[in-house]
């Protein structure tokens, strides 16, 4: 007879009867006090405090989802390329902004120096106006 409630309750759309009441928030829960007192005495209770510290980091690391072989491969392979990318294209940079810098300082080529400084701060208003950064 049962079945036949709830049936008839899902074909009526009304899958639950209201209950008159509003349901309480969480703010005006009462929470309940799960803070115990300290066991034992000065000298035992470090001892239960990291044996307890332990096995919170036992349970928390069963917690864990830990990647496959493949994953762990794969995604190792994937940070060194981008290090090693990186790492090169860094070093690029410092090579030409170093250049810049031996030509820039040369007392005839000052106004080079400017002018590619110039040129990057135009460069980055741009592309921030535009949206690319």
């Amino acid at each position: 007879m049962a079945v036949d409630k709830t049936a008839e309750k899902r074909s009526t759309g009304a899958i639950t009867e209201k209950k008159g009441k509003a349901t309480p928030g969480r703010r005006s829960r009462k929470v309940k006090n799960t803070k115990t007192e300290p066991q034992g005495n000065a000298i035992t209770r470090p001892l239960y405090t990291t044996v307890d510290y332990f096995s919170n980091v036992r349970s928390e690391l069963n917690k864990v989802a830990w990647p496959n072989r493949e994953d762990t491969r794969r995604l190792t392979i994937l940070c060194i390329n981008v290090t090693i990318a990186s790492a090169i294209f860094l070093g690029i940079l410092a090579v030409i902004w170093s250049e810049f810098m031996r030509v820039g300082l040369n007392p005839g080529n000052a106004w080079m120096l400017l002018a590619v400084i110039v040129a990057m701060v135009g460069g980055a208003f741009y592309m921030i106006r535009r949206g690319s950064i």
